[in-house]
Parts: structure tokens; C-alpha cells; sequence
């Protein structure tokens, strides 16, 4: 048998008992509301390797000093014995009292990795770890004894929809690396992921834009903003009375009948799954948005949504994820 496969049976029966005592641990804490202090009722501490070995050298020198009658060998056994309990001591230290002021999630396209951000305050000079043990994802933080900490945690996010941050583990193995103290976060932090922007159709023709560049010359576009000069910009559209008042090179952005608006219209993508059909449209969305166009997304049992800025563009996406 492989060493892979003998060690596959140990591996499962490990994660599994994890997964009990994770759940017993959140039953019985609840939900989390911030901020946060964590208590010691809710703090779980238990040797590492090193403070195993540790223990195992005093336990031989304890025996070693009863079988000799060395009082020798019997001090020195007392002294790790109280440096154990010591170091046991201030490790959970570190973690009672710390407070969780805030968590903020950020938003994300399907298949990326939503950033999940958690303000700490209080765990003193030490080495923090922020885990979510379900994705495997972990990142450590050094926190400060007077500032705040801040702790990023990138998590994968296969699905669009709505998003709830899963359960996270915080632990500290400091000062001495002797002992590991951790505790469960059930916080109520959430987001929308996104569809992935995936789709090659291109994007439809504005309605009526022959009749819009026919009547260009007829001066009845609406000026909607002054955006800062860009490359390939045509001179004729920069703000020269601006200019000559000193402030940056603008160029005048129109919207109106001479104006690029697109309709992104979700039952005009035929041949498409719905989730094919909300990757284009998030294509759509993200491509108009990057180029300042006028685009309006029709999606069913929703009313049409209008617009240009980036307030717009998040409107859209958000309808795109939880559509």
C-alpha cells in the first residue's frame, strides 16, 4: 500500500473530528456581533509538538532525579515544569482581550477570491493566524501592542450570488511556540460575487445611433461631465476655457441623442444557459463601464437600469448576482 493511501483513513478521521468540535464550539458561542472581545470561556489551548518534547524533558528529568536522589536534576525539573506552565499561560494571554472592531468583505467576480478584512486590536507583540480551514486559505499577521492590526484573507469563490463569510479560525502560538490557543469567528460579514465576465458575442448597437450622428452637428447633446484628457482624445472636445483657468486638460463628455448607449438586454442572448447569458452581460457591463459609455441592462422582472458612472456599474453587477 502507498504511503499516500495509509495515511488517507488517518487524514479523514483527523478532519472529521475537527469539523465536530468546530460545530460544537460555534452551537455553543453563537453568532458573533461586532466589536468583539474574545473571552476566556471561548479560547481553546493545547500543546505543540515542541511542547510536547518540552514535557517529555521534564518528565525525564524528573525521573532521572527521583532514580539518582540528585536535587540537582529535581531543580531543574521544577524550573521547566514552571516554565511550561508559564509559557502556557502567556500564550493564552494573547489572545484574552483581544478585540475584533471590524470585518468587511470585498466583492468579487465567480471564480476569484473575495477579500476579507478583520481590524484587531489589543493581542500585543505577537504573531497572529487567520485561517479558513475549509479552503485551506491562512495567512499570518505580526500585530502591534499600541495600533491596530489589520488581517487580509483572501477566500476562493467558485459561485455567483450572494456570499457569507464561513467560519475562521484565529490562533497564536506565541511567545514561546510551546503552546497553540485559538479560537472559532462566526462573523456576519457578506457580499455579492459577481458572474465571471466571460463571452466573446459583441455588444449591441446603440438604438438610433445612425439618427444620432445625423443630428451631431444640431448642437441638442446634453453635456454630462468633464472628464480628465486622455490619449486619441479629439481637440475639439477639451475644455479650453477651463484650461486657461488653470485647471488640469478636460474634455467635455455628451449624452444625448449623438451620445454611445448600449441596451444590454438579457432575452436578446439566445443560444446561451442562464449563466452563460450573466457572464456576457457582466462582459458587457464591465467593458462599457471601462470606456465611460451610456449602457442600460434590461434583465427580467427587473426594471431597466440606466447610467454611466461607477455607481451604475456596481447597480449591475449586483443585479447580475443575485439575479
Amino acid at each position: 500500500m502507498a504511503p499516500a493511501a495509509r495515511h488517507a483513513p488517518r487524514q479523514s478521521f483527523r478532519r472529521r473530528w475537527r469539523i465536530r468540535v468546530r460545530d460544537w464550539a460555534l452551537r455553543r458561542q453563537g453568532t458573533d456581533a461586532l466589536p468583539l472581545r474574545l473571552r476566556a470561556r471561548r479560547l481553546y489551548i493545547l500543546p505543540t509538538r515542541a511542547g510536547l518534547a518540552f514535557a517529555a524533558l521534564a518528565a525525564v528529568t524528573f525521573i532521572a532525579g527521583m532514580n539518582y536522589g540528585s536535587g540537582l536534576a529535581m531543580l531543574l525539573c521544577f524550573w521547566l515544569a514552571g516554565f511550561l506552565l508559564t509559557a502556557m499561560l502567556q500564550t493564552h494571554r494573547v489572545l484574552a482581550g483581544t478585540q475584533l472592531l471590524a470585518c468587511q468583505a470585498q466583492p468579487a467576480f465567480a471564480g476569484g477570491e473575495v477579500g476579507l478584512e478583520l481590524r484587531l486590536q489589543g493581542a500585543g507583540n505577537s504573531e497572529l493566524l487567520l485561517q479558513e480551514p475549509d479552503s485551506g486559505q491562512s495567512v499570518h499577521a505580526a500585530s502591534c501592542a499600541r495600533d491596530e492590526t489589520r488581517i487580509r484573507l483572501d477566500i476562493p469563490v467558485p459561485r455567483r450570488g450572494h456570499w457569507q463569510a464561513p467560519p475562521l479560525e484565529l490562533s497564536t502560538r506565541s511567545p514561546f511556540g510551546l503552546f497553540r490557543c485559538w479560537t472559532w469567528l462566526n462573523l456576519e460579514a457578506a457580499t455579492d460575487v459577481y458572474p465571471s465576465p466571460e463571452g466573446t458575442r459583441p455588444p449591441p448597437e446603440s438604438p438610433g445611433e445612425q439618427a444620432g450622428q445625423a443630428s451631431a452637428a444640431t448642437g441638442l447633446d446634453e453635456l454630462t461631465w468633464l472628464r480628465p484628457f486622455r490619449e486619441g482624445d479629439s481637440p475639439r472636445q477639451v475644455a479650453w476655457k477651463a484650461y486657461a483657468r488653470g485647471t488640469p486638460l478636460l474634455v467635455r463628455e455628451y449624452r444625448g441623442a449623438s451620445g454611445s448607449r448600449h441596451e444590454l438586454h438579457f432575452d436578446l442572448l439566445t443560444g446561451l444557459d442562464t449563466e452563460q447569458r450573466l457572464s456576457q452581460l457582466a462582459r458587457w457591463v464591465v467593458d462599457a463601464a471601462a470606456r465611460h459609455e451610456h449602457y442600460c441592462l434590461l434583465l427580467p422582472g427587473h426594471r431597466p437600469l440606466h447610467g454611466s458612472d461607477a455607481a451604475h456599474r456596481e447597480r449591475c453587477l449586483v443585479a447580475l448576482a443575485r439575479f
